[in-house]
């Protein structure tokens, strides 16, 4: 197996002066106008969309350190792969790390075949082309309308989510999809983690929500567009903290579903109990965001590393798919780490194990560096014991999550400058 790396130069020389931390934000529509087949489930009892039933969003966050830059980028949609993006942002806008981070809600259109493979289809050709357009304006408005920023961070805990992959008598997994008993199965990760930008006045701008549940209370029978719970928190939060744009980036869901599903197949019902998933949500996410601790000043560029590894096929041994990675560090204190697909809890959970900084966040269903969507990526043992995303309909080889994991610790090492260049004392 071999992996072709790709280092990007972020940092400014060590003898460079503070850097001080600035922040942009905008935000975009990106409803479809026509009504296209929908993202995710294969039984889907409709065709294409009816209508919308709430609107779909694409926020955009710059962070400027001397001379580092980079975007984050958090969307209503079921994936997101973009490679003109990332060209744009870097070629014409000096932003050399983007992130797209989707969402995952499968009430979204379906415009990108599984991977990076080119949209087909004149709907889904206009949207993509409307959607990149769209947040590259929105990334261009940040990045001119940078303020003084600081940082701070919380901590919340609500399991709202199940692991679907249960046990079965044959000493297999295999996947429980409806749970309309709301049954807790386990493990799962109920964590939230709250990144709050403010301005130089200490006037919340922007509220980063980081949760792994999948975006699915909607189900198959739902034929409108929708955000799912991530767009009910967002709007609720927003509503009690004027003035500040809140974001949602999914984690480690690949095997998390929500305790709350919409499975009735009447609208009505189903939307109100994706307004209760949504609500409860909100209202943890501000009580944790009274919590919220500063940050120390952030007086160092932002530094990346990424890396785009290839990975051979698991049922198709002669083929292979290459995967981008990218690890941020800000200041001393946040490290990111991104995996383009949807990576199952326990990968997010070693991450925040081991990686060695007081807060590190994983940030799943996130392109940033090329390479493909790489479909579910399962931990070993789960790899090992089977079900949905664990060995059925995954593609990549067994042991691919617990590599890139090790890549990201590598490099935050790296980041935070514990590789030496010769032999230290005994």
């Amino acid at each position: 197996m071999r992996a072709a790396v790709l280092l990007l130069a972020l940092l400014v020389p060590a003898a460079a002066s503070a850097a001080e931390l600035k922040a942009g934000l905008a935000r975009v529509e990106i409803t479809p106008s026509a009504f296209m087949p929908m993202y995710g489930y294969a039984n889907r009892k409709c065709g294409p969309a009816n209508g919308t039933h709430d609107p779909l969003f694409a926020k955009v966050l710059v962070l400027e350190a001397g001379d580092s830059r980079m975007a984050l980028v958090t969307a209503d949609v079921g994936s997101l792969v973009s490679e003109n993006l990332r060209r744009d942002v870097a070629s014409k806008l000096g932003i050399p790390v983007l992130l797209l981070s989707a969402s995952h809600t499968h009430s979204a259109p379906a415009f990108l075949p599984f991977g990076s493979a080119p949209a087909t289809g004149d709907d889904a050709l206009a949207y993509l082309s409307g959607l990149e357009r769209k947040i590259f304006g929105a990334i261009e408005t940040a990045s001119r309308s940078m303020f003084p920023a600081r940082l701070g961070l919380g901590k919340g805990s609500l399991q709202l989510g199940y692991n679907r992959l249960l046990l079965r008598e044959d000493g297999r997994a295999r996947a429980v999809f409806d749970n309309l008993e709301r049954v807790p199965y386990g493990p799962v990760d109920p964590e939230i983690v709250l990144l709050r930008v403010e301005d130089a006045g200490g006037r919340a701008k922007a509220l980063i929500v980081h949760y792994a549940a999948h975006a699915v209370v909607l189900g198959p029978t739902s034929c409108k567009y929708s955000a799912d719970y991530p767009g009910v928190l967002q709007s609720a939060v927003e509503r009690e903290l004027e003035g500040t744009q809140v974001m949602f980036v999914q984690g480690g869901a690949g095997d998390i579903n929500p305790l709350f599903q919409g499975r009735s197949g009447k609208e009505s019902d189903d939307f109100a109990v994706m307004e209760k998933m949504g609500q409860l949500l909100a209202a943890e996410v501000l009580r944790a965001n009274k919590g919220v601790k500063p940050l120390a000043p952030v007086v160092d560029p932002i530094k990346v590393r990424s890396e785009v590894i290839t990975f051979a096929e698991r049922w198709e041994k002669d083929k292979t798919m290459e995967i981008g990675i990218t690890t941020i560090l800000i200041g001393r204190e946040i490290a990111i780490a991104t995996v383009p697909g949807e990576p199952l809890h326990k990968l997010q959970k070693m991450w925040k194990e081991q990686a060695d900084v007081p807060h590190p966040l994983f940030y799943g269903y996130t392109f940033s560096a090329g390479g493909t969507w790489a479909g579910y990526i399962p931990d070993l043992r789960s790899a090992a014991y089977g079900g949905y995303g664990a060995n059925a309909s995954t593609r990549i080889e067994v042991g691919a999550g617990e590599r890139i994991l090790l890549r990201h610790l590598t490099f935050l090492y790296d980041l935070l400058g514990m590789w030496k260049d010769k032999p230290g004392q005994p």
